[in-house]
């Protein structure tokens, strides 16, 4: 972790991350690399961090999910790009597997984790680089108090560098880690957060298990609405006609 770290500093994620948390918060955030550094490296599970909070402050989604944009498929190719925040299934339907959803999204884990997810009532997110993520969850967390919980799906290489940024913003999650496809050294890693990543992932039994527990006993809303604030997904909880 420490070399990942070190190499980070150099890089715009870094310092983005040392001014916009580290600086303000530096207690909490040593806490977190010292909490971080506790996780195994092995292993293929997935990893508990943090402790739980009970509600977000703004009445938002008390949880985010995320996944890595690698698990978007590439032959046929994802109907909404590659490296972004998209996704054309979540965008545009109820998230029901109607005549018109494109080919590509069938098979889709991006797909079945998001609906999944939403349906839930957690917020979503497909996540791209380090700095986005930073932007998107991490400062969210830390100075509004949005997604105190998350679920997140990512290579294992990441999972102690990741829970800092989780740890630092007072967030507590589940890692559960990717399966075929996942980066398992900087470089490669450093490759995929520049949308530099053609090889699809993909999450295996057990990870999707892992999942589907999380949200067991939910009970699923009738009809799936979806909005999309900045890059993060958020499902429309109440009644419709209300």
């Amino acid at each position: 972790m420490w070399t990942f770290c070190l190499q980070s500093l150099v890089r715009e994620y870094g310092w983005r991350f040392a001014w916009r948390i580290g600086v303000r918060h530096p207690l909490r955030t040593i806490e977190a690399f010292r909490e971080a550094d506790r996780i195994e490296d092995t292993g293929r599970g997935s990893v508990e961090v943090g402790q739980g909070k009970p509600a977000s402050a703004h009445g938002d989604p008390p949880s985010i999910v995320g996944v890595g944009f690698c698990l978007k498929p590439v032959n046929p190719p994802c109907p909404s790009g590659r490296a972004d925040h998209d996704c054309l299934f979540l965008e545009t339907s109820t998230g029901q597997d109607t005549p018109g959803v494109p080919v590509p999204c069938y098979p889709c884990a991006i797909r079945e984790i998001g609906t999944q997810a939403l349906r839930a009532g957690a917020a979503f997110y497909v996540m791209t680089s380090a700095r986005d993520i930073l932007e998107d969850v991490y400062v969210p967390a830390l100075e509004d108090r949005r997604f105190p919980t998350g679920l997140f799906v990512l290579c294992r290489y990441s999972f102690r560098p990741f829970a800092v940024g989780l740890l630092a913003s007072g967030m507590s999650a589940r890692l559960i880690p990717l399966g075929p496809g996942d980066c398992r050294d900087y470089r490669t890693w450093l490759l995929a957060d520049r949308g530099n990543k053609d090889e699809q992932t993909a999450v295996d039994a057990t990870g999707m298990a892992g999942v589907e527990s999380r949200f067991r006993g939910a009970a699923p809303s009738q009809a799936l609405r979806i909005e999309r604030r900045g890059n993060v997904f958020f499902p429309i909880l109440g009644d419709p006609a209300a």
